[in-house]
């Protein structure tokens, strides 16, 4: 049996996943149904996204810690999500006013890391990793958005943060489903 095979087998929890994804879907969706209230649901609600988002991860890299080589950022990442998500859901106002800010910079990293998945994907022969690679750019540029346009004002942060975590909820789901695809 190679590595390769092992890792096929032996991927734990690839539908954490999916809950991510659907987290950041309702997100998405949430801020689409509710503009008037967008900016201070969005903040209320980003941080509950980012928790969510930073104990999935957790779980995932320390059920995959003897199988995963990477299993050390995810971790990093997951922590550093949880870390954020307490704060800025313990000071709503700090939030609310940093936005724009604290939103492109996480999503920049979110992109980084589905970029960094899809090569991971390339090299273990799975099909269609392209896809994550491309998602992942167009999250990096959605973020870049996010943070060109702070002080457009509402609006531009309801629609642009709405994008973005659609996006970001496809390609976890995407993801997580290429992960079941290694299993087999």
């Amino acid at each position: 049996m190679t590595l390769t095979d092992t890792l096929q087998t032996s991927i734990k929890n690839w539908w954490l996943f999916i809950i991510k994804g659907l987290a950041l879907l309702a997100a998405g969706i949430f801020i689409f149904s509710r503009p008037l209230e967008g900016y201070i649901g969005l903040s209320i609600m980003f941080s509950v996204v980012i928790l969510v988002s930073g104990f999935s991860q957790i779980f995932f890299a320390t059920a995959n810690t003897k199988h995963n080589k990477g299993w050390g950022w995810t971790l990093v990442s997951g922590v550093l999500d949880v870390i954020i998500g307490i704060y800025l859901y313990a000071f709503p106002l700090i939030t609310m006013a940093t936005l724009p800010f604290i939103l492109g910079f996480w999503l920049i990293l979110r992109s980084f890391y589905l970029m960094g998945s899809a090569y991971e994907l390339k090299a273990l022969g799975v099909a269609q990793w392209g896809w994550l690679l491309f998602g992942g750019i167009v999250l990096l540029a959605a973020s870049f958005f996010v943070l060109y346009y702070p002080a457009a004002g509402a609006v531009s942060i309801i629609v642009s943060s709405g994008v973005a975590f659609l996006i970001g909820g496809f390609l976890n789901i995407f993801l997580a489903f290429r992960l079941k695809a290694l299993k087999k």
